[in-house]
């Protein structure tokens, strides 16, 4: 401040002048400590690190700024600028695709840097490289309508860098001190050694979105990537279930000390009654996290449930697990029906490896999968805990599902799979001994990814009370165009089970059953003569193939819908 501006100086000029002048300095007074006042309170609303500016434009919905328009179309010309021939973090052939892809077929999701610390990135399936100490984190999500798991591109930036240190970490530098950094899975640096082994691609290939978080954020569940539909050009985000519908896991059993949230069969009520054979379903709709659970995963698990209700399985004979859990009669419109949290592992696995290990309890067992999935086939459940790493009891794995379904005993296994690498489940099936009544009725290949409801659609649509499954297959194989399904038998021979309907009838008879007929005949449960049932306790094994070949009594017992 100058000499002749010292606030000390005017106020004592002040005293010695007349009234005017008095208040005419008084005036000059006020607004010189006016101006410094605002100069000072400006340095500490707005110090002169240019991150802070990023965090008050992370709302999607607000129109973008002009650094994330510019850092959303560096991002789309890195992808369009990419050599397929030398790309190893996908195959040849996706990379054809996803670099002709238009801006509106894509979506943007953003971290922005915040200026308080840096960001780390976490993904459920495995670690990224250099996922740490960024200031921000964009995603390429060149599939929206795919279901996770599929390929997403990450992207590490990072600011106040240059083009030599830039291009020295392995990045490209796009002009203000900005650097795009390709993130890859950490077990694919080497890419010259993974091109010696199989499949190395698609084990390189990022297939979910990561978690983004600042450090001492590490221990929480935030998650500051959000999808940006407010980037002009770029494609609409996806709609969501509601926050409040997703911020807790429903019947958790580590909180609610009740019988309804135990992990064990007093949470499924699992029963075989005596002289009584029923079809029986399981629906498995994992779903991970609010950004990959979305709205239609949840009409699916409704459109299948009334699909088996409609075809005469009994109400307390389907059991839901879906996401983080749901109110059952908001679903299905029928009181009393739970919909399970699919985080209840325990529960659900106990439930099925029940059903297939009681003799003469279960005439047509059928299951939907259709939840978020690895590159190996394993089904990701629910992230609990909201660390972004999927742990044993949030994943559910090929080899777990087939061991529940070993040696099944119930008279046919129809396991209807409608999510991403469902190919893997049926390979395996098809190469086990163990697994002869099962068929696999797979959306895709092991390398294939699963589109919207495509496939599920073509399944609870169809006329399942004339037609057999294998037919329903060959038509929804002719009707999905994105992926190529498949139908497998693990007894390497379709033979009887599918010349029959999903709940056990004869197909394709020249007089088709009436819906009497099919109530009384098939539908629902049906008795088991005495002599079979007793057959259980006696100490002799039992010939599995005579007993599949007795045909149970046609009457009685549906009376309970």
């Amino acid at each position: 401040m100058s000499k002749g501006s010292d606030p000390q100086r005017i106020c004592y000029t002040a005293k010695r002048g007349g009234t005017r002048s008095i208040m005419k300095l008084r005036i000059d007074w006020l607004l010189l400590c006016s101006i410094h006042l605002c100069f000072a309170l400006s340095l500490v609303h707005h110090p002169t690190h240019d991150n802070t500016t990023y965090e008050a434009s992370t709302d999607p919905q607000q129109p973008a700024n002009t650094k994330q328009i510019r850092w959303s179309e560096n991002v789309f010309s890195y992808v369009h600028s990419l050599n397929c021939q030398d790309v190893f973090f996908t195959t040849q052939r996706q990379c054809e695709i996803i670099t002709q892809l238009q801006r509106h077929e894509v979506n943007i999701y953003m971290a922005d840097p915040t200026g308080r610390g840096d960001l780390f990135a976490i993904t459920p399936d495995g670690g990224l490289s250099k996922a740490g100490g960024h200031d921000g984190v964009i995603v390429f999500d060149p599939y929206p309508s795919a279901n996770f798991g599929h390929l997403v591109i990450v992207f590490f930036l990072d600011l106040d860098s240059n083009r030599m240190v830039c291009q020295n970490e392995g990045g490209t530098y796009i002009g203000n001190g900005e650097c795009l950094t390709l993130a890859l899975k950490k077990r694919c640096k080497n890419a010259l050694e993974k091109r010696r082994r199989r499949n190395y691609a698609k084990r390189c290939e990022i297939n979910f979105l990561p978690r983004v978080f600042l450090e001492h954020e590490r221990e929480t569940t935030a998650q500051r990537l959000t999808c940006r539909s407010n980037i002009p050009g770029f494609g609409v985000c996806p709609q969501m279930r509601s926050i409040n519908e997703t911020a807790d896991l429903i019947c958790n059993p580590l909180r609610d000390n009740t019988i309804r949230c135990e992990t064990t069969h007093e949470t499924t009520r699992t029963s075989c009654r005596p002289f009584e054979i029923c079809d029986q379903a399981m629906i498995i709709s994992g779903g991970w996290n609010r950004q990959i659970s979305l709205p239609r995963h949840k009409r699916n698990i409704l459109n299948v449930y009334n699909m088996l209700r409609n075809n005469g399985f009994r109400k307390k004979h389907v059991k839901v697990f879906f996401a983080n859990g749901i109110d059952g009669t908001e679903v299905t419109g029928e009181e009393s029906q739970d919909i399970h949290p699919a985080a209840m592992k325990l529960a659900m696995r106990y439930h099925l490896q029940r059903m297939c290990t009681s003799l003469h309890c279960v005439e047509s067992l059928v299951l939907y999968l259709n939840s978020p999935a690895t590159a190996d086939g394993s089904s990701l459940l629910w992230d609990v805990d909201k660390n972004g790493i999927a742990s044993e009891n949030e994943r559910y794995t090929v080899e777990e599902l087939l061991s529940d379904l070993t040696d099944c005993q119930a008279r046919q296994v129809h396991l209807i799979v409608d999510q991403s690498y469902s190919g893997n489940i049926a390979q395996e099936v098809q190469k086990s001994k163990h697994h002869r009544n099962v068929i696999v009725y797979a959306s895709g290949s092991e390398h294939e990814y699963s589109w919207l409801d495509d496939y599920t659609h073509y399944w609870v649509t169809a006329n399942h009370t004339e037609t057999c499954t294998q037919q329903i297959h060959r038509k929804t194989k002719s009707l999905v165009l994105r992926s190529d399904p498949e139908m497998v038998h693990g007894g390497r021979d379709f033979g009887e089970v599918s010349q029959k309907t999903i709940f056990g009838a004869p197909c394709n008879v020249r007089l088709p059953f009436t819906r009497s007929e099919l109530h009384r005949q098939y539908f629902g449960c049906q008795n088991l003569p005495t002599g079979l049932w007793i057959m259980k306790y006696m100490d002799k094994p039992i010939n599995r193939q005579h007993t599949t070949s007795v045909t149970v009594a046609r009457h009685g017992s549906n009376s309970e819908q």
